[in-house]
């Protein structure tokens, strides 16, 4: 097997799991809800034991959880010594993010890696199974900035600690100007939520022709039509529809807000009909596309393979979101690799903690 200095070896790695079952310290559960929820039926299949919750001590009034009173963490201070630290939540809000790197600099601080869609844990026996995936991927990049940010995702993933992510975020600027956005005439924003990102690309100074805001949920798809009344820069056109490899009606876990999947039913979900799409159905009478944007929540792979004819046609500039699922990492860049090979692939990440906003960034060479 050829190994990569950059990339942990493959027969020596051990994962959060393993590491956190091997541990004879107190493990505190830091947050609650859904992620914590997660993490604990990760802790049932390791066999992982865990000795209290806790939250922010502004954040804590009376909650309990699982039969246990969430503490503050004045009263973990008080009641254990040394432990082990588990964070179960996801934030890109700077204020957590510095609270986190503080604790991490006094304490062992653990923020396991959990799929957003799918199944499959970023295990060591997964990193064995998939590292030539994973190698391929890695060497398929455009530049060695993508390579740090692709090697620092998957350190972080198998050990939890904060101090691999830390150096390899982007400004959301750096993120735009690499694809040249403020040149952008044909926009479709698949995922577009209540019309955050289109917002973003105007703000940063970009005036398309055109955009057309794909989004499935319906109670979040309200909140785009809002958004898109109040929008006075640009014309905006709506689609309440999936984006999928094929013409279909999908069964879709809707919650109102970015977790809300085609590939996830979980927490506190409820699932519906939906119809699903392909960009290539949308874009027949569209026009012109010259920049693309996938976060449609674990569904890159089939939306991109629904958007070949656009992709060959127009060849936009493409950014996708590579994190909702384990094997999105090494699956997506390959895919675009190998069936769209006009593509220079870049990977960059803004700050969030676990790896998620993690991005692949498609450039046309005959753009440049």
């Amino acid at each position: 097997m050829a190994e990569n200095k950059a990339l942990p070896n493959p027969e020596s790695v051990i994962d959060v799991w393993q590491y956190l079952a091997g541990e004879s310290r107190p493990i505190l559960i830091y947050g609650m809800g859904n992620g914590a929820d997660k993490l604990l039926s990760q802790f049932e299949k390791y066999s992982i034991p865990y000795a209290d919750f806790f939250a922010s001590d502004g954040f804590v009034r009376g909650h309990s959880f699982h039969g246990k009173r969430v503490l503050s963490f004045s009263e973990v201070l008080e009641r254990y010594g040394d432990f082990v630290i588990a964070v179960s939540f996801a934030s890109n809000r700077r204020e957590v993010i510095d609270r986190i790197k503080e604790l991490s600099a006094t304490y062992d601080v653990i923020i396991p890696d959990m799929p957003v869609a799918g199944d499959a844990y970023f295990t060591s026996d997964f990193y064995r199974e998939h590292y030539s995936e994973l190698l391929e991927a890695y060497n398929s990049l455009a530049d060695e900035r993508s390579r740090e940010v692709f090697a620092a995702a998957v350190r972080f993933k198998l050990t939890g600690r904060y101090s691999h992510l830390d150096s390899s975020y982007s400004q959301k600027d750096e993120i735009l100007s690499l694809i040249d956005a403020k040149s952008v005439k044909g926009y479709i924003d698949a995922g577009a939520y209540n019309g955050d990102t289109v917002r973003e690309l105007l703000d940063f100074g970009a005036r398309p022709d055109k955009i057309l805001a794909v989004e499935p949920d319906t109670k979040t798809y309200r909140r785009l039509l809002r958004y898109i009344e109040s929008e006075e820069r640009v014309s905006i056109d709506a689609v309440n529809a999936a984006l999928w490899s094929e013409e279909n009606e999908l069964v879709f876990s809707g919650s109102g807000n970015r977790n809300s999947s085609l590939l996830n039913s979980s927490y506190q979900h409820t699932d519906v009909s939906v119809s699903a799409s392909t960009l290539d159905s949308l874009t027949e009478n569209y026009g012109a596309v010259d920049y693309v944007k996938y976060d449609v929540e674990g569904a890159e792979k089939q939306a991109l393979l629904g958007s070949v004819n656009t992709l060959n046609t127009h060849r936009p500039r493409l950014l996708v979101s590579c994190y909702h699922r384990s094997e999105d990492l090494y699956e997506l860049v390959l895919l675009l690799k190998n069936k769209f090979r006009f593509y220079d692939i870049y990977l960059r990440k803004t700050e969030c903690f676990p790896a998620w906003e993690l991005n692949i960034l498609a450039v046309p060479r005959s753009f440049k």
